[in-house]
């Protein structure tokens, strides 16, 4: 039997990639109707361009874990074990802070948003940008989750 974790991390895969093959989709939909059919849609370029929002924040803090983002840590490599540690809470902790006091402000203007649509398929705008808010939630969890990690006796595995 699979852990709800396993289950979870599942779900997100599989949203991910229905995301992006949609995208793909849309795509393939315009290429074939514009220089095939020489009659462009419009609706796929708002397609394309919303599954991109959404796959980048989904995946973003849902799927990838701290070690598969890109980072600049030329600096911090040098440090002894114990002084990573301390930096990683540290930024961890100003990162985690930032995003929570943030969330009341960005959930109220991405439902502000949903008095505009788009152009073409009349979406709402709050159902476009309402991955920013999965994305900072997540964020948030991430960044409790990683300094719980950092503070437990296993420490150096999560440096």
């Amino acid at each position: 039997m699979t852990s709800p974790g396993a289950k979870f991390k599942r779900f997100t895969e599989l949203a991910a990639a229905a995301m992006f093959a949609a995208m793909f989709g849309a795509f393939v939909v315009q290429i074939v109707s514009r220089y095939v059919f020489n009659a462009p849609v419009s609706w796929s370029l708002e397609i394309c361009s919303i599954t991109y929002v959404w796959v980048v924040f989904w995946s973003c803090n849902l799927l990838l874990t701290e070690r598969q983002h890109i980072v600049f840590d030329v600096l911090y490599k040098t440090f002894p074990p114990r002084w990573r540690r301390i930096v990683a809470m540290v930024n961890t902790a100003t990162l985690g802070l930032i995003f929570l006091a943030a969330l009341p402000t960005i959930l109220e203007y991405i439902d502000f948003l949903g008095r505009r649509k788009t152009m073409i398929l009349r979406i709402p705008f709050d159902y476009v940008y309402a991955c920013f808010g999965v994305f900072l939630i997540a964020a948030i969890i991430g960044a409790a989750l990683r300094l719980r990690r950092l503070a437990g006796p296993t420490w150096q595995q999560h440096l």
